[in-house]
C-alpha cells in the first residue's frame, strides 16, 4: 500500500469514558476531535481519500476508565482480553460522536492508524481490535507491538517514546500478552502501569490534575517533598520500583533520608513489625479477591516479618515488596499510619513549594532534551528527514540531527511551570486553572523533494 499524501499525527489524546467517568481527562467537551475529523474530510484532500491520521500513542485510557473492570488479582499483570473489553465498551459509550466520526472520515478512503502506547497496551487483544473496527469503521488499522512506525520510504519515522522511559517501558512489548498465574492470559503491567493503578487513581478523587503533572513519574519530586499526608514514603516506594532510575540529582538527602528512617524503623521496632505482618495476614485471607500466587507472595511476606532476626537484618527489598503488596489493598489512612516515615519532614522541607528547578533536577524531568536524543539516534540510523514522537505531553519542535524532530504534547489539560513558579499538592485540585493545546503534525509528501513538517494547532485556550 502507498503512503498517503498528507500523514497527520497526534499523540496522547487519553480518551476515558465521558462525563460519566470521573477518570477521563475531559476530551469530550467541546468534542474538538469530532469537528477537526470533519473539517478534514470536507477538504480536497479529505475528499480524494489522500489523508492518513496516525494516533501515536495513547490514544485510549484504559488505565483510568472504568476502574472497577479490573479485578486486580496481581501486581504482575494487566487486564485480561474480557476486562480491557469492559473498559472499551466503557470508552465507546461516553464517545459515540467521535468513533462515529472516525467511520465517516475512513469512508471517503482516509486511513485511520491507532499505535498503541503505555496506557492503552489493551489494543493488543483482538476482541478489542474487533469491537473498535465495529464503532469506528472496519478498514480501521492497528500497530501493535513495534516500537517504530514508518511511512514515505522510512524518511518519516513514528513513535510514541515509553519504552525509553524506565518507568513505563514493556520487557514484552512485541508480544504482551503472557501466561499469568494459572488463570486466563493477562497483558503485561509496566511499572507506571502499577502506581497509577495502586496509587494515583487514588489520589485523583482529592486532585483531578494529580496525572497530568507531564508523564506520572513528574509527581515523584512532589511526593517526596510532601510528608504532611504521608505521601513522601509512596515517592519513595514508586522511586525504588523504577529500577535503575536514578534520583540521585533530586536535592540532596531527600530518598536517601525517607530509606533511613524506614530502615531504621524494621530494624528497631518490634510492635511495628507484628503490625506490618498482621496487614499482610487480613489481605491475604481475602483469597476470594486474589490469585492464589498473590496470596502466597503475601503469606511469605508475612513470615518473613514475623522472624523478628530475619526482618531486622532485612534490607530495602522486604519493605519496598510489602509496601506495594499492601499499597491499594488496605485503606490509604491505614497504609500511610503503617509507613509514612516519621521525622522525615524536617529534612524533606515539607512545608515548602516545589520550584521548577527542582522537578527539572529529576533525573527523568526533562523529557524534551531525553526524546531528542532518541530522535536524533533514530534519524541517524534510518536516514529519516522527519521523527515524530509522543508520550512526554510537552509539545517540542527542534533540529534532530539531519531530522526535523516534532512532538505534538497531549490533548489534555497540562501544567508546565514557569521559573519560580511553584506548586504543591494542593494546588491541583482545580484542574480548569490550566492550558490546553489541541497540536498534531502534518507531514505532506510531494512528488520529488523532502517531505513538508510542520505543527499545527486546532485549538487552544489559557486559563
Amino acid at each position: 500500500m502507498s503512503d498517503k499524501q498528507l500523514t497527520y499525527i497526534m499523540s496522547d489524546l487519553h480518551v476515558g469514558g465521558g462525563p460519566a467517568d470521573p477518570g477521563d481527562d475531559h476530551i469530550w467537551q467541546g468534542e474538538p476531535l469530532v469537528r477537526l475529523l470533519d473539517q478534514w474530510r470536507g477538504s480536497a484532500q479529505g475528499q480524494a481519500g489522500a489523508i492518513e491520521l496516525v494516533f501515536n500513542g495513547d490514544f485510549l485510557e484504559f488505565a483510568q476508565t472504568n476502574t472497577a473492570a479490573f479485578a486486580h488479582l496481581s501486581d504482575k499483570f494487566w487486564c485480561t482480553e474480557s476486562e480491557s473489553l469492559a473498559k472499551l465498551n466503557t470508552i465507546l459509550a461516553g464517545n459515540a460522536n467521535m468513533f462515529a466520526a472516525l467511520a465517516r472520515f475512513q469512508e471517503t478512503g482516509n486511513l485511520v492508524t491507532i499505535a498503541a502506547g503505555n496506557h492503552d497496551v489493551d489494543l493488543a487483544w483482538p476482541a478489542v481490535q474487533a469491537r473498535l473496527r465495529q464503532a469506528a469503521g472496519a478498514d480501521l488499522r492497528f500497530e501493535i507491538g513495534q516500537v517504530w512506525l514508518e511511512r514515505h520510504d522510512r524518511r518519516l519515522q513514528i513513535g510514541h517514546g515509553h519504552m525509553d522511559d524506565v518507568a513505563n517501558r514493556f520487557e514484552h512489548w512485541d508480544k504482551p500478552i503472557l501466561a499469568a498465574d494459572g488463570g486466563p492470559p493477562c497483558l503485561e503491567m509496566c511499572p507506571g502501569t502499577l502506581f497509577m493503578v495502586k496509587f494515583v487513581n487514588h489520589l485523583e478523587a482529592k486532585y483531578p490534575f494529580a496525572d497530568n503533572l507531564l508523564p506520572v513519574t513528574k509527581l515523584l519530586p512532589v511526593l517526596l517533598r510532601d510528608d504532611k499526608r504521608g505521601l513522601a514514603s509512596v515517592g519513595w516506594l514508586f522511586m525504588k520500583l523504577v529500577a535503575g532510575t536514578s534520583l540521585a540529582v533530586l536535592e540532596a538527602g531527600g530518598p536517601a533520608e525517607i530509606e533511613k528512617v524506614l530502615l531504621a524503623r524494621v530494624r528497631d521496632d518490634a510492635v511495628w513489625r507484628q503490625s506490618v505482618a498482621a496487614a499482610l495476614g487480613r489481605v491475604a485471607d481475602s483469597a476470594e479477591t486474589l490469585s492464589a500466587t498473590t496470596r502466597q507472595t503475601l503469606l511469605s511476606l508475612q513470615k518473613r516479618w514475623l522472624d523478628d532476626k530475619a526482618a531486622s537484618t532485612a534490607h530495602a527489598a522486604l519493605l519496598q515488596d510489602s509496601m506495594l503488596a499492601l499499597l491499594g489493598r488496605v485503606d490509604d489512612a491505614q497504609w500511610q499510619q503503617l509507613f509514612e516515615a516519621p521525622n522525615a519532614q524536617a529534612v524533606l522541607g515539607a512545608d515548602d513549594g516545589v520550584t521548577l528547578n527542582a522537578l527539572r533536577k529529576a533525573a527523568f524531568e526533562d523529557g524534551k532534551k531525553a526524546l531528542r536524543l532518541v530522535a536524533r539516534d533514530r534519524a541517524d540510523a534510518t536516514g529519516a528527514e522527519v521523527v515524530v514522537m509522543g508520550h512526554t505531553h510537552q509539545t517540542d519542535q527542534a533540529q534532530a540531527g539531519s531530522a526535523m524532530y516534532f512532538n505534538p504534547g497531549c490533548w489534555t489539560r497540562y501544567l508546565e511551570l514557569a521559573p519560580g513558579q511553584q506548586v504543591t499538592l494542593d494546588d491541583l485540585r482545580d484542574e480548569s486553572r490550566y492550558p490546553y493545546a489541541l497540536n498534531y503534525v502534518k507531514v505532506a509528501s510531494g512528488a520529488n523533494g523532502p517531505l513538508q513538517a510542520s505543527l499545527e494547532t486546532f485549538e487552544k485556550s489559557t486559563p
